[in-house]
């Protein structure tokens, strides 16, 4: 059977039809050359079009999915105008069991909802809209079943409220209006009220997958759950229970809450709800097997909080782009200009250098000395940062241009919301940056590296290494490089390794496998032969197949370059960055 839009209305060829469709496409071939009625072009070019229609319709379906939960499911943060466009092809279930084009507040119609005036923007929009970007063709229809202050005893099969079974009389009622539809999923995001009484959540919350799945008649029905927000501490116990959930429930999955930020003591804001909308179309694109090129461009990973969002955990059809010492062959390295044109290339990362001033300012500068990059000389830590306002920086050709030394902190402001960032040479200073870092709002941007063991790390940095994102790198006199690495993995929440490789035979490469079995992502830097056992950025630009391909096929997902147009060009070229 086929299925596609016209007016709002979703209109259906069953098989018989098509078949009649192709039978008639026939004997009016057959007739028009009897007849001389149609050219022989003519003839061909409708039966061209009637098959693409067909092939392009044969694929559509029908998805219903279900939102319930207490409040921040029902959506209180505020509807902004991004939040009224419609989407095509999505409609939610009314109070009149008929489904009708989606549009904010989608917990309007709940039959347990509280007030109406309470309904507002939750996750459901934004998860609409990216399931549409990623099932352009489909059918999605929603069921929007939550409420507010509720705790889990009320969703419950048998409470006296009945919570559970108007739910389930709403899907019931949706499947029953589109029999052809097929139950996708259950969305869940409810634990608020049972922050003070969670030792039951869990028991509770697996006899109520048990309940929908039984009563549903849907046995591995996925059921996505959501974190609560972070940014409560009486959150912490029933977080907990929550994240047990995929261990202890088959076909269940968690979405993360981390970074998402809120209006009040318990709601997430609009940005946050349009976030985790798409956190967990995410979930379910994964569970759907969809490639993950593909979910990349559903969920607009493209776009800077989906950026940081993939920092977490690496995809396998993405590569990451380093820019080192930003766009230096077109600006000044650790300029705001090479910066600036890193990031409208289009790079995920750009690698910054810092040194400090006597007066203990971080500033941009690759050297100890300003000799080589500047129109001064002499050691940056006996440079006031007032004196070094009359230095200017020369470009990759030795020329002098007009160009100031930024600050870490105008660096910073520069990239704020918009790239991440690679900040090297700091380990020495992590408090000092720590704080601007604070200061800027920058901190869930930025990438620590260096070469130092963990113990000296967590000494140097007062502390503070268990509250960055930090990459460790091994070279080759790092003293028992497994080790070395096991400390990180064990005591930090490190999500990147980097790794060197004189030869094609080296033995760091061995530290790749355990890097991938801990979901860690890669990165290679193609700057010196030392790097990537000769696979060096002159080499790509002649032959990109083979030096650039021999670093992906070590697993690298990020590459460090000083030719980021060109890497990503070939990347973008074998659909691995958008």
């Amino acid at each position: 059977m086929l299925r596609f839009s016209y007016h709002d209305k979703v209109l259906t060829i069953p098989n018989k039809m098509i078949f009649i469709l192709i039978e008639s496409l026939n004997k009016m071939m057959n007739y028009s050359k009897r007849a001389n009625l149609f050219s022989n072009d003519l003839l061909v070019k409708v039966i061209i079009l009637t098959m693409l229609f067909l092939q392009q319709n044969s694929n559509a379906q029908k998805k219903i999915f279900v939102f319930t939960g207490q409040s921040n499911m029902a959506g209180r943060a505020a509807i902004e105008e991004i939040d009224f466009e419609s989407i095509p092809n999505v409609y939610v279930l009314d109070d009149t069991n008929n489904f009708i084009p989606a549009r904010n507040p989608l917990n309007l119609y709940s039959n347990i909802k509280k007030e109406t005036y309470r309904q507002r923007l939750g996750p459901v929009y934004s998860f609409a809209k990216a399931v549409h970007r990623a099932y352009p063709k489909d059918t999605i229809l929603l069921v929007v079943n939550a409420r507010g202050g509720t705790p889990i005893k009320h969703f419950m099969k048998g409470d006296s409220t009945s919570y559970y079974k108007h739910t389930v009389k709403r899907i019931k009622q949706a499947l029953e209006k589109e029999p052809s539809a097929a139950l996708e999923a259950i969305i869940w995001h409810q634990g608020e009220s049972n922050r003070n009484n969670y030792k039951d959540y869990l028991k509770n919350l697996n006899l109520l997958v048990a309940d929908y799945r039984s009563d549903l008649n849907s046995p591995k029905l996925p059921v996505i759950f959501g974190q609560l927000g972070l940014w409560n501490p009486e959150y912490v116990n029933i977080r907990n229970e929550i994240s047990k959930i995929e261990v202890k429930v088959s076909n269940t999955s968690l979405v993360s809450s981390d970074g998402l930020t809120n209006f009040d003591e318990h709601h997430f804001d609009s940005k946050s709800q349009r976030l985790l909308g798409l956190r967990y179309a995410r979930k379910y694109l994964e569970i759907n097997n969809l490639p993950n090129h593909d979910i990349l461009n559903a969920t607009n990973t493209s776009s800077f909080a989906a950026l940081k969002e993939m920092l977490q955990k690496p995809i396998d059809s993405y590569v990451m782009v380093a820019a080192h010492r930003g766009d230096w062959r077109n600006a000044p390295e650790n300029s705001l200009q090479a910066i600036e044109m890193a990031i409208d290339m289009g790079v995920d990362i750009v690698e910054i250098d810092i040194a400090v001033t006597a007066d203990s300012i971080p500033i941009l500068m690759h050297d100890k000395t300003l000799d080589r990059t500047t129109n001064c000389k002499g050691l940056v830590k006996d440079k006031t940062y007032m004196s070094l306002s009359k230095c200017k920086l020369k470009d990759g050709i030795d020329d002098l241009t007009g160009r100031n030394i930024p600050t870490l902190e105008e660096a910073l402001k520069k990239v704020k919301g918009r790239i991440l960032i690679n900040i090297d040479k700091g380990e020495d200073h992590i408090p000092l940056v720590y704080a601007i870092l604070r200061k800027t709002k920058t901190l869930d941007q930025a990438i620590f590296s260096s070469y130092y063991p963990y113990e000296k790390l967590k000494s140097l940095s007062g502390g503070l290494i268990d509250s960055i994102f930090y990459m460790p790198k091994i070279k080759h006199d790092t003293e028992k490089p497994k080790k070395y690495l096991h400390a990180f993995f064990e005591n930090t929440q490190s999500v990147i390794l980097q790794t060197r490789a004189l030869t094609e035979q080296d033995t760091l490469l061995q530290m790749i496998p355990e890097a991938k079995s801990k979901d860690l992502w890669l990165w290679m830097n193609t700057l010196e032969h030392f790097h990537s056992a000769g696979h060096t950025d002159e080499k790509i630009v002649d032959d990109p197949d083979t030096h650039l391909g021999w670093v992906l096929n070590q697993g690298a997902n990020i590459i460090q370059t000083d030719r980021p147009k060109i890497v990503l060009e070939y990347l973008r070229e074998k659909g691995l960055h958008n």
